[in-house]
């Protein structure tokens, strides 16, 4: 019975408090689409490509592109004027559309905070919201990652813990 009860307590904490960030993100902007009367999103490995894409540039560049654009050189080999080439070049061709929300901001407590944050900023924004409302789309993938920097105007600047994700949308 004891081994009964723990197993349980495990499954329990793990359910309710073993979401990293990036899964609270999908299921806030899955509850935000339900709202709005939309049908939520699934997780999709194809969505993860261009997404760890994105997200590694970021951190690497210490920038939020946004044009989406990749103009700076990193460990990627190749370099793209825009999103569109980026895209194209990463799926070859292989999608039917694929939409992409960033944001950057100083990393706050907790995941949920970080979490809260991140919609909120995409809620407010138009365009980030017109993505986020958008019925074009059936797969989601969400990544992020801290980092000590960030480079605004050229300048770099080392003030804590910078917050960077990406989330990508995908059919």
């Amino acid at each position: 019975m004891k081994t009964f009860l723990l197993f349980i307590f495990i499954f329990v904490f793990f359910f309710f408090f073993g979401q990293n960030v990036d899964q609270l993100i999908i299921k806030k902007v899955n509850e935000y689409r339900k709202e709005n009367l939309l049908p939520p999103l699934c997780y999709s490995e194809k969505a993860k490509i261009a997404n760890k894409q994105m997200l590694n540039y970021m951190v690497e560049t210490s920038t939020i592109p946004l044009d989406h654009s990749q103009k700076i050189h990193t460990s990627n080999p190749k370099t793209f004027d825009n999103f569109i080439d980026r895209i194209n070049y990463v799926y070859n061709f292989d999608y039917i559309c694929v939409g992409e929300n960033l944001c950057t901001f100083i990393k706050l407590s907790t995941d949920e905070e970080c979490a809260t944050m991140a919609l909120n900023v995409w809620k407010n924004s138009p365009l980030h919201n017109k993505l986020l409302l958008s019925g074009r789309y059936d797969g989601i993938c969400v990544g992020s990652k801290t980092s000590n920097k960030i480079t605004q105007g050229g300048v770099t600047y080392t003030n804590g813990d910078i917050f960077y994700c990406v989330l990508t949308m995908f059919k």
